[in-house]
């Protein structure tokens, strides 16, 4: 049987952003323990963009647990609706248990699947190219694409968690539309420096 707070899937979203917010915190807090009259934007940014591969990690590692978690309700789910074979409801149909296994594989390969996403859209997918340039302003517009780049990986995970709704009722009314529009916005986040590079070659601007 289920914990309590795993039944309830509006609790347990909350709970789960809950301990975002407060990783978030863990990490991010220390970089401001220091004389905020002397910092500009500029420094705010630089101490953000430090702190993001240790977010990335937070991010990474609270997908890996979620994965697992929606792989093992799933599995519950399946075998709740094999008992229950009998009975001719909604309730017990398959979609639901398969979509929440299918969205726990690929938070469990995290990695994997952003890849994958990228490769949809570019055929030579490059995130970090924007990293080969080295003066100031170069170097800020850095830092506020590696921050853009932690955004999408959350949106990209929070497109994947609205998808374990779909087989639920009245779960697929909004909620496809939504979680692809996190994906997609994740990935074009997440690669942010090309999809600028495709908007300016659109509109015929040289870079």
């Amino acid at each position: 049987m289920l914990p309590m707070f795993l039944r309830n899937r509006e609790t347990l979203n909350r709970t789960l952003q809950g301990i975002v917010l407060v990783g978030c915190l863990l990490f991010v807090l220390p970089a401001y323990a220091i004389d905020l009259s002397n910092i500009s934007v500029q420094d705010t940014l630089v101490n953000v963009a430090n702190q993001v591969p240790m977010l990335m990690k937070l991010a990474t590692a609270l997908a890996y647990v979620l994965g697992m978690i929606f792989v093992v309700m799933s599995v519950i789910k399946l075998r709740h609706t094999g008992e229950m074979r009998t009975m001719m409801s909604q309730e017990h149909g398959l979609a639901g248990p398969l979509i929440m296994m299918a969205v726990g594989a690929m938070l469990l390969y995290i990695p994997t699947s952003v890849q994958v996403g990228l490769s949809t859209f570019w055929s030579d997918p490059n995130p970090y190219g924007y990293l080969q340039q080295q003066d100031q302003w170069a170097q800020f517009i850095n830092d506020c694409f590696i921050i853009v780049q932690l955004v999408g990986v959350i949106a990209f995970i929070r497109g994947l968690i609205i998808w374990t709704h779909l087989g639920s009722h009245g779960g697929g009314q909004g909620n496809f539309a939504r979680g692809l529009t996190h994906v997609i916005g994740g990935i074009l986040c997440i690669n942010i420096y090309q999809f600028i590079q495709v908007i300016m070659n659109t509109l015929g601007i040289q870079t």
